[in-house]
């Protein structure tokens, strides 16, 4: 996998991201949540912008430790960095088509860090991460069409799957990466 040592809270940032994005998802969904702005409701505006704030922050860790190429590692900073500057901009108040056309070219850099890293993976994890990368990347591309967000609501439901996988891919690697120190350590005990 990687050769950096995986934290127990590099583990702990992925399955968290992706408790927050199902949380998120479910805001979707919820009208008053889903509308609120700074000047109607100011409580529940702030509390969106922490949240969408929190489950980025949370993947920076993860992005360094799940194997991708340099390029690709770069992209999902990128792709976080935009994200957390378009959330503070719609609490700000910036027009609505300004802050989610940028935020929409941002998934076009998530697209490419979760198809990088999913290519490493086997089985569901990169089934599903190449399905969301091409999800987020193509409503990119059409989400100026009317009743077009049909076509993100899959990857908006497995984001969170895959960010879980993620975190047990990360968990497991954390165990190998353990048992390998530990017969290092005995390894060289016996040799004392």
């Amino acid at each position: 996998m990687n050769e950096t040592n995986i934290s127990q809270w590099t583990v702990t940032a992925a399955y968290a991201a992706a408790i927050l994005f199902a949380i998120h998802l479910v805001t979707y969904v919820i009208a008053p949540i889903r509308d609120a702005t700074p000047s109607s409701s100011p409580i529940v505006a702030e509390l969106l912008a922490l949240l969408g704030v929190a489950e980025h922050l949370l993947l920076f860790p993860v992005v360094a430790a799940l194997p991708a190429p340099r390029w690709a590692r770069a992209a999902g900073y990128g792709w976080l960095v935009i994200d957390m500057a378009t959330d503070i901009m719609q609490l700000n108040g910036v027009v609505k088509l300004t802050y989610l056309s940028l935020r929409y070219g941002g998934h076009i850099a998530a697209a490419l860090w979760i198809a990088s890293a999913s290519w490493q993976t086997k089985g569901a994890m990169r089934i599903i991460g190449w399905f969301v990368a091409l999800d987020l990347a193509l409503y990119s591309f059409i989400a100026y069409v009317p009743f077009t967000f049909v076509v993100l609501l899959p990857s908006l439901v497995l984001l969170p799957l895959w960010l879980w996988l993620v975190g047990r891919l990360l968990a497991r690697e954390r165990e190998h990466q353990q048992g390998r120190a530990e017969f290092g350590k005995q390894q060289a005990t016996q040799q004392e």
